[in-house]
Order: C-alpha cells, then sequence, then structure tokens
C-alpha cells in the first residue's frame, strides 16, 4: 500500500529525492520497495523518531528507571487534592514518553536542588515541621534516584544535542565528522556505548548523501501540522479524515478579513461539498444519519 501511494504522487509530482520518516515496520518496508525503482532516492529516519527509539530501547530495560517513572506515577497521584499538588511530577504520556524524558528528569532535579525557603514561603499555611514531614512523606524517595538522574540527563542531553544540530543545521555528509570531533569522554561504559549508537545512526543516515548537498533530518513541521488538526479535529464526532483536513491550510497563515473575504468570494460551499464528495465519498457521519434518521417503517427486513 505505501508503495502504491508513493507511485501515485510520483505520477503527480515527479520523484522524490529525500523521503523523511519513522521506522515503523509497515512504512519502512513501503520505502524500501519504493527505492528498489530509484536507488538515487535518500530515505531518512527521522532523527527525532530516531533518538526516542534508542532511548527507549535504553530505558526501557534499565529497572532502575522503571521504578522511577512508576514511583511518579504514584507520586502524582498522593499529591493530586494536597497543599502539595504544585510539586506533582508532568503527567506521563505512554505513547509519547521516549519523546520527552527530560520531563520527569528535570522535575525530579530541580526538585531536589530547589531552596527549602522557597518551599516554606509557597506553602504558608503550614508550619515549617509540617512541612518537611509532608515533603519527606510524599517525595524523600527521589533522594535514592539523585545519581540515575545525572545518568538519565547525560543521556537525553547526548540525543538533544544531536537533535538540535540536524534541525538547525540540516544532514550532510560531513555530519558524523561534525560529532566525532565534539565527542564527549565519558568514564561511563555505557554512556560510551550510548554516544556509539548515536554515532551509527549518524553514519547510517549520513552514508547516502553522495554530494554536498544538505538535506532534512525530520519532519516535525509537518508532523506540528497533524498535531494542530489532531487537536482541532478532535471536537468532531467521529475520528475520520473529511472536510476538516482543510483546517491544515488555516495552520499556515495569518488569517485576515482580506483572506477571509476572498476565500468567500472564490470557492463557494458548493464547490467545498463537491471536492469532498469527489476524495472522500460519503462521511460516516452522514451515512450513520441516514441509515438512523429512516423511519423503521420504510425499511425491509432481508
Amino acid at each position: 500500500m505505501i508503495q502504491y501511494q508513493l507511485d501515485k504522487i510520483a505520477k503527480r509530482v515527479g520523484v522524490p529525492i529525500q523521503i523523511v520518516a519513522d521506522h515503523s515496520s509497515d512504512l519502512a518496508r513501503g520505502i524500501k520497495l519504493y527505492q528498489q525503482n530509484y536507488p538515487d532516492l535518500i530515505y531518512t529516519h527521522d532523527v527525532t523518531h530516531a533518538m526516542a527509539l534508542l532511548l527507549k530501547y535504553q530505558l526501557d530495560s534499565d529497572d532502575r528507571y522503571q521504578s522511577f517513572i512508576q514511583k511518579c506515577s504514584i507520586c502524582r497521584q498522593r499529591l493530586q487534592q494536597t497543599e502539595l499538588s504544585f510539586l506533582s511530577p508532568p503527567a506521563q504520556r505512554s505513547q509519547c514518553r521516549y519523546f520527552n524524558v527530560e520531563r520527569l528528569t528535570n522535575w525530579a532535579i530541580k526538585l531536589l536542588n530547589s531552596p527549602a525557603e522557597t518551599l516554606m514561603e509557597l506553602v504558608p499555611n503550614l508550619e515549617e515541621e509540617q512541612i518537611n514531614q509532608k515533603i519527606r512523606e510524599k517525595l524523600g524517595w527521589l533522594v535514592d534516584y539523585e545519581l540515575d538522574l545525572i545518568y538519565w540527563n547525560q543521556m537525553v542531553a547526548l540525543t538533544r544535542g544531536i537533535e538540535t544540530k540536524l534541525k538547525q543545521s540540516g544532514l550532510n555528509h560531513q555530519s558524523l565528522d561534525y560529532f566525532e570531533q565534539n565527542k564527549f569522554v565519558f568514564a561511563d561504559s555505557s554512556l560510551q556505548d550510548f554516544q556509539q549508537h548515536i554515532f551509527d545512526y549518524l553514519a547510517a543516515q549520513s552514508s547516502q548523501i553522495k554530494d554536498k548537498g544538505i538535506f532534512l533530518a525530520t519532519s516535525d513541521v509537518i508532523e506540528s501540522l497533524f498535531g494542530k488538526y489532531k487537536q482541532f479535529s478532535g471536537r468532531c464526532p467521529f475520528k475520520e479524515m473529511g472536510q476538516m483536513l482543510l483546517t491544515i491550510c488555516l495552520s499556515t497563515m495569518n488569517i485576515t478579513t482580506t483572506i477571509v473575504k476572498n476565500a468567500l468570494s472564490t470557492v463557494s460551499f458548493a464547490d467545498v461539498e463537491a471536492w469532498l464528495a469527489e476524495v472522500f465519498s460519503q462521511s460516516m457521519l452522514s451515512k450513520r444519519k441516514t441509515l438512523f434518521s429512516a423511519d423503521v417503517h420504510d425499511t425491509k427486513t432481508a
């Protein structure tokens, strides 16, 4: 299916120079099949997804990290509806957990380094001893993870460093050389191994680039647009692509009264309906209305 869709797109706009995507099995398989017909096509593993995947492999097998996130979840529940709720750890999103590891680690590190005086000022209705006791009860477990947090933060810093550089400067055949020259020297062998995995990723991606061109390393821009679309389309009763897809265009411009006036005078609602019927056919909601609004006496049983 992926290969078929890529062939259809190529007939309309030409063969792409580069495809940036994650490495989900169905998508990667389709792109690689398509790449067999166009060997000059560059298939780049999106750096954001690649770094999140490296963190996932490393942290999924780390018992200390797994116990840490479990305790964060319990801590969040226990602090809710209390005067210390403002100290709660950030909510964890299961699907994006490894894209935002630093949300939890930064929270923990900042909390461990927060001056006691500041905490006292933020809870003026309690006595100092009461505050200290509650903090020990609810958050004292963090002390046991102090060294782990430094280690995890170093890992995240490595991934964020490469993400920032590639997103700002792009990917080229010298990208690996740049990071080799600026690599960190760690005493911890596991951090050395993790850094090497990052270099292996860079080597694989930059090896596809034959000239001095600069290529994209991420699809963040289009994913951001789809994120806005999902947020806006969440108001719809059914999660299907339809007319709400047109809101993506609105996310790329500054809407003014002139633009709205020109749009309304140029494209009629009948034009939009005709386009929807051609591209999406009848929507799920329309089908449900047709079915469930029918008079039961007008229907026949099979």
